[in-house]
C-alpha cells in the first residue's frame, strides 16, 4: 500500500475536488460537520501538529459566522432577544454556524490540496491540455512558496542589518515597503533569468515531448472508481431534494429516508477514504518494523 500523496495525481486531485465541491454547495449540516472533522483529521496526518494560527482561523469562522449572521439578517420566528431594537433569532444563528462550518471545511481540504499536488503534480495533469497554461500553472504554485522563504531571508537580512526600531510604527511601515520594493526587484530579475534560461534551452521551439514519472496502478484505478460512485450516489441524494434543510422562517429537518441516508452514507465513505487510507500504510509500516 502506497501513501495517499504518492498515489496518481489525477485520482488524488478528482477526490479532493470533487470533496471540496460537494462541500461548497451543500447546506446540510451533518454533511459539512462529516466533511469539517474528516478535513481536519487527514490535514493532520499531514502536518501534525504544526500550522497552529491556520487552526485558530478556520475553527473560528463558524463562531464569527455564527454572531455575526444575525446581527443583519432578521429572518426567522424563534426570536432570542432583540439587539437595538434587532431580532436576534435562532435561524440565523444557525444558519450562520452551518456556513461558518461550510467554509472551515472548504479551507481545510482546499488546503489539504495545495499541501499534496505539487508543482510537478500540477504539471502532469496539465500538460495534455496545454504545456505552456500547465508550466505557468506550476510556477506560480512553486512561486507562492519561494516568494514566502525570499521574504523571510529579506526581513531577516535587514533586522541584522538595523534598520528595525521594535514597536515603531513609522519604522514598521518604511521596512514593510522596502521589504516589497526588494522583493519585487528580485522577482523581476528572476522572472527574466528563468525566461532567459528556457530560452537557451529550446523551450517552444518544435514539437514538444513530455515525460511522465507517474503511472496508473490498480489502487490508483480503485480509488478513482470508487472515488465517482460515492459522488453520483451523494449527487443523486442532494438533487432528489432528500437532503434539503429549510432554515427560514423555520427549521425543517428533512425526512428521515432511505435516500437521506444513503447519501450521508456516501459523502461519509467519501471523505473517510483518504484517513483509512493512511491509517492502513501506518498499520502496514508498524507491522513490518515490528518483524525486524
Amino acid at each position: 500500500m502506497r501513501a495517499f500523496e504518492s498515489m496518481n495525481p489525477a485520482a488524488v486531485a478528482v477526490h479532493l475536488l470533487l470533496t471540496a465541491c460537494i462541500t461548497i454547495f451543500c447546506m446540510e449540516p451533518v454533511l459539512l460537520t462529516l466533511s469539517l472533522l474528516c478535513g481536519i483529521l487527514f490535514f493532520f496526518t499531514q502536518n501534525g501538529c504544526k500550522n497552529v494560527g491556520f487552526h485558530a482561523v478556520a475553527l473560528g469562522i463558524p463562531a464569527l459566522f455564527a454572531v455575526i449572521n444575525p446581527l443583519w439578517n432578521q429572518h426567522g420566528s424563534t426570536v432570542l432577544f432583540f439587539l437595538n431594537d434587532r431580532a436576534i433569532t435562532v435561524e440565523a444563528l444557525i444558519y450562520g454556524a452551518v456556513t461558518g462550518i461550510r467554509l472551515a471545511a472548504v479551507l481545510y481540504w482546499f488546503r489539504c490540496f495545495s499541501d499534496l499536488m505539487t508543482s510537478e503534480k500540477l504539471f502532469y495533469l496539465f500538460r495534455f491540455l496545454s504545456p505552456q497554461l500547465a508550466l505557468i500553472f506550476s510556477m506560480a504554485v512553486r512561486n507562492l512558496s519561494l516568494f514566502r522563504q525570499q521574504m523571510r531571508k529579506i526581513q531577516e537580512s535587514q533586522r541584522a542589518l538595523g534598520l528595525y526600531r521594535e514597536g515603531h510604527l513609522i519604522d514598521d511601515v518604511r521596512g514593510g515597503l522596502r521589504i516589497f520594493s526588494i522583493l519585487l526587484t528580485w522577482a523581476l530579475e528572476n522572472g527574466i533569468i528563468t525566461a532567459n534560461s528556457m530560452s537557451a534551452r529550446g523551450y517552444g521551439c518544435g514539437k514538444r515531448s513530455s515525460y511522465a514519472i507517474f503511472r496508473w496502478k490498480i489502487s490508483d484505478v480503485v480509488l478513482f472508481v470508487i472515488t465517482i460512485l460515492l459522488t453520483v450516489a451523494v449527487l443523486q441524494s442532494l438533487m432528489s431534494g432528500n437532503m434539503a434543510w429549510q432554515y427560514y422562517p423555520r427549521i425543517v429537518f428533512p425526512s428521515a429516508t432511505f435516500s437521506y441516508f444513503c447519501g450521508l452514507t456516501a459523502y461519509a465513505a467519501l471523505v473517510i477514504l483518504p484517513l483509512i487510507h493512511e491509517g492502513g500504510e501506518a498499520w502496514n509500516w508498524y507491522r513490518l518494523r515490528s518483524k525486524i
